[in-house]
Formats: C-alpha cells, sequence, structure tokens
C-alpha cells in the first residue's frame, strides 16, 4: 500500500514538473501580454533598459502575463528566463521582472553574473519597497518602471556609474517610498518574524537595519537633524531624443521649517542600434547577433538563469 501512494506521489511530482508551459515568444526588452500597461510607460520602459544595456551591457527583460498556468512562478521565470536567454551568453548578465497579474505574483530572476550585483535580499527589498506599494494602488505603470530603475540602480552601483532617480505619478507630486504607516506596518512584521522564525533572525536584522538607515538617510533634516524631511518631485520638462529633462525635487523639514528646491537633469533619451538585424516595436533594433531569435528576428544573448533572486505578492 505505501508502495502504492509513493509511487502515485511520484508520478504526480514528475507530471507537475514536466508540464509543458505555453511560454510566450519575447518583441523587445519589455514585454506586456495583458495589454495592461500604457504604451508610453512601455516605451519609456524599453528605453531605459536599452540605455542600461548600451551603457553595460546587461541586458533587463520585463514579462507581463496574465497567468502562471498552475505552476510556481519559480518554475515560470527560470524557464522563461532561459528560453529567452536573457543576458550575455559569456557573462551570464541577465535579469527578468516577471509580473503574473491574474495570480498578483511578481519575481526578480537573477542570472549567475549579477548574483553578487543583486543578492536575493536586494531583490527581495526592491519588490517590497519600491514595486508591489504601486502595484496594490494598481499602478503598474510605475511600479515597473521604478523596479526597474533600482535594478538599473545596482547594476550602476556595482560599475560605478551615475545612478537614476525615482519617478512618481507624474499626475500629482510624488511622495516618499516610504511612508510613516509604511515604516510602522514593515516593523511590525520584522518583530513577528524575529519573534516566530528565529532561524531567520539574522536576515530580517540586516534588512530592517539596510531599511532604516536609507529612511533616516533620507529623511534627516541638515538644519535640525530630526527626521522630518518630506521629499516631493515634479517633472518640470520631459526629456527628449533631442534635449535633457529636468526634475523639480523640493524637500520640507516640518519640524523646523527648512526647505530647499533643488533642480535635477534627466538624461535625453537615447536611440539604440545594433548591428544584428530585426526590429521591436517601430524602427530600433533589438538585441545582438547570436542570441536566441524571436519573431521579431532580434535577441537576447543567450544567457542563463542562475537560480537567485525573489518573489513577492500583492
Amino acid at each position: 500500500m505505501l508502495i502504492c501512494i509513493l509511487t502515485a506521489i511520484s508520478i504526480v511530482s514528475c507530471s507537475s514538473k514536466n508540464k509543458e508551459l505555453n511560454l510566450p515568444d519575447y518583441t523587445g526588452f519589455v514585454n506586456d501580454y495583458t495589454g495592461k500597461i500604457d504604451k508610453e510607460w512601455l516605451e519609456k520602459t524599453e528605453q531605459l533598459v536599452r540605455n542600461v544595456e548600451k551603457g553595460t551591457s546587461c541586458e533587463i527583460a520585463v514579462a507581463v502575463i496574465k497567468s502562471l498556468e498552475g505552476v510556481s512562478i519559480e518554475q515560470y521565470a527560470v524557464d522563461l528566463f532561459d528560453k529567452w536567454g536573457i543576458g550575455k551568453k559569456e557573462k551570464d548578465n541577465g535579469v527578468l521582472l516577471i509580473i503574473a497579474l491574474e495570480d498578483r505574483e511578481l519575481r526578480i530572476e537573477v542570472g549567475y553574473g549579477l548574483e553578487g550585483t543583486i543578492t536575493d535580499l536586494e531583490a527581495k527589498g526592491i519588490i517590497d519597497n519600491i514595486i508591489t506599494p504601486r502595484f496594490k494602488e494598481d499602478n503598474y505603470n510605475i511600479g515597473i518602471y521604478n523596479g526597474i530603475i533600482a535594478i538599473t540602480n545596482e547594476i550602476y552601483k556595482e560599475q560605478g556609474k551615475t545612478q537614476l532617480d525615482y519617478l512618481g505619478d507624474v499626475s500629482a507630486p510624488a511622495d516618499d517610498s516610504y511612508s510613516k504607516t509604511d515604516t510602522h506596518e514593515k516593523m511590525v512584521i520584522i518583530i513577528v518574524i524575529l519573534v516566530n522564525f528565529l532561524p531567520w533572525f539574522i536576515i530580517g536584522l540586516v534588512f530592517g537595519i539596510s531599511f532604516l538607515k536609507r529612511y533616516i538617510k533620507e529623511h534627516k533634516c541638515p538644519r535640525c537633524h530630526k527626521i522630518k524631511l518630506t521629499i516631493k518631485r515634479n517633472i518640470l520638462v520631459k526629456p527628449t531624443y533631442s534635449s535633457s529633462g529636468r526634475l523639480e525635487e523640493i524637500k520640507l523639514c516640518k519640524f523646523c521649517g527648512f526647505s530647499e528646491k533643488l533642480t535635477k537633469t534627466i538624461f535625453p533619451l537615447q536611440r539604440y542600434t545594433s548591428g544584428g538585424g530585426g526590429s521591436s516595436g517601430s524602427s530600433s533594433s533589438f538585441g545582438s547577433s547570436g542570441g536566441h531569435s524571436s519573431s521579431s528576428g532580434g535577441g537576447f544573448g543567450g544567457g542563463s538563469s542562475g537560480g537567485g533572486g525573489s518573489s513577492g505578492k500583492w
């Protein structure tokens, strides 16, 4: 009887593992198969990722799908990552951000070559602190865009390049990424984890310290040194292919009244060109020669997943 049960479990397990997934083909770095993401933000995010590939050789892919088809998001991410071949083959420097809207799950999957740059803990922080707060507001446009900026900044930081600013919803001034309410909720969660799951104490402690350091650094008033600084950002001039844009940043201390207004430059958009064939969207060419091919003719560089990264829900 026991042998029969074990055999049945084995068959079910193998069947689930070998389930054929209807994995989509890509048409660019950023792919939306749901029609949920606005065209303007698809193009903006695509251009951002192209600039990253051009400046660092790292390849970031985005896939917005409807459903995971009954498998775990970890399995789906690895299979899609390897099918597309994200990252350069000799470097495995690819990253995949996958969002399953109906399942309300997402994952950052990291290639072998970037596992030291984007650790599992950092990927978790990007999901929890940058992406899912926007997703909970049904703002997928900004959530994805800021998530890609966060991934990009980890890559730029590793290579000593200038990091990018996060953007808020253009229709209203962007407030801080972490509100007081969010801070209290996260601290409660950390305490519960420490009490009930002692083996995770070190991970929770490192994450909590990192979060608090960043919050204090961003919100500490230079005059009174109280953690009362608020930051609002407005886009004054959108960047174009021929000119830079401008971003206004306003800082205000609720304790001593300190205020500061800065104007920052947003890099001009860049047209991506490559010697390979194929195209994605309009006239831009996608990918590089020698990569996996898609229906558009271009391709990624042939990298593979390293199994690292993190998953989340909203």
